[in-house]
């Protein structure tokens, strides 16, 4: 039998460093972890080596009364996706939610790989995090323009002739009181749930320097659009956006110039990729109306405006392995998901 050596005590910069050499993602950073113990849950890592290879986890336990509930996010990490290192992954999965007393552990994995030949996996529940993304190659503007499709490039360049502009400001500033305002705004208008304002003040002050609070303002201040971006490695990784429902600066189109401006800081700070994180899991049939005549609106799970928008900044779509889920204590399915998006 192969010689497996497990560490549960790694120092949060030799994992980070770590993870990235095995190209994993910002959620299996030990900073996301961190920031995740702020707000209810408890966040382990293990690393994993054998002559099969590494095997990298993070997992987040949420508590259920004397159990809990675990949840990988965009994990395990592995350097080699072979069977035989993905069990290995999976038992390394297993320990750390039997110690904690787990009810079930879902794993949403980044890397392709043949998860589902591993014994015991099942299908899990619906993702928490997006099944597609697109990323944006970061070389110089010239070329970010011109992979745009027309009309982003218009838009982008009209809101910076409109007088549009856009820069890092403070966690404990105004523009983070308009960011939150702004965020309600578009949680009304797209019907979705947003955290709290210490949720995402959280996320810039744990990743400090490596994230920013982007904010586009009108030539006289007024902020029109406001983003989180956090970088991890060479991707910088765009969570957060709003923008104002007040017509007349949505003709600005200040989400155009947001985007543009968050690339370039990408850039500046070494990032070759920016992660524009979320569209629909498949391309709709269309993305205007019924009617036809307009680009169709951003609302609930009605993703067909994202989809346009963010598809036609010229990246790459990229996609993701779909849920799993490793059982530990005999529950119906039904609970299962109740108790894992509540705790989400």
């Amino acid at each position: 039998m192969a010689s497996i050596s497990r560490n549960t005590d790694i120092a949060p910069a030799e994992w980070d460093a770590e993870v990235l050499t095995l190209g994993g993602h910002l959620l299996q950073s030990s900073r996301w972890g961190t920031f995740k113990d702020g707000f209810g849950w408890t966040s382990r890592r293990i690393r994993s080596e054998s002559p099969s290879g590494i095997a990298l986890v993070q997992v987040l336990f949420k508590q259920r009364g004397p159990l809990s509930v675990g949840y990988v996010p965009r994990g395990p990490i592995v350097s080699l996706p072979s069977p035989v290192l993905l069990q290995e992954a999976m038992d390394a999965v297993d320990d750390l939610s039997r110690s904690m007393r787990a009810i079930f552990t879902v794993i949403e994995p980044e890397q392709q790989a043949p998860w589902t030949s591993v014994p015991s996996l099942l299908p899990g529940p619906a993702a928490v995090q997006p099944l597609r993304t697109v990323k944006v190659l970061l070389d110089d503007d010239d070329s970010i323009l011109s992979r745009m499709h027309q009309k982003t490039r218009y838009n982008t360049r009209l809101a910076l002739r409109k007088g549009i502009t856009v820069h890092p400001e403070p966690a404990d500033g105004d523009g983070f009181t308009a960011f939150y305002r702004l965020m309600q705004e578009t949680s009304t208008r797209n019907a979705f749930a947003i955290h709290s304002d210490a949720y995402y003040r959280g996320v810039l002050t744990t990743f400090g320097d490596d994230a920013a609070l982007m904010v586009a303002r009108t030539d006289n201040g007024i902020p029109v659009a406001a983003l989180v971006v956090v970088r991890f490695g060479d991707e910088a990784v765009y969570l957060y956006g709003a923008s104002t429902s007040d017509a007349e600066h949505r003709t600005m189109h200040p989400g155009f110039a947001l985007q543009f401006e968050t690339m370039r800081w990408a850039r500046e700070r070494g990032c070759r990729l920016y992660d524009l994180w979320g569209i629909p899991e498949h391309d709709p049939d269309t993305t205007t109306t019924d009617e036809g005549n307009r680009l169709a609106p951003t609302r609930g799970d009605d993703w067909r405006g994202l989809f346009e928008f963010k598809t036609r900044f010229g990246g790459e779509i990229v996609s993701y392995p779909k849920p799993l889920q490793r059982d530990y204590v005999p529950v119906l399915p039904g609970l299962v998901r109740r108790i894992f998006r509540s705790g989400g």
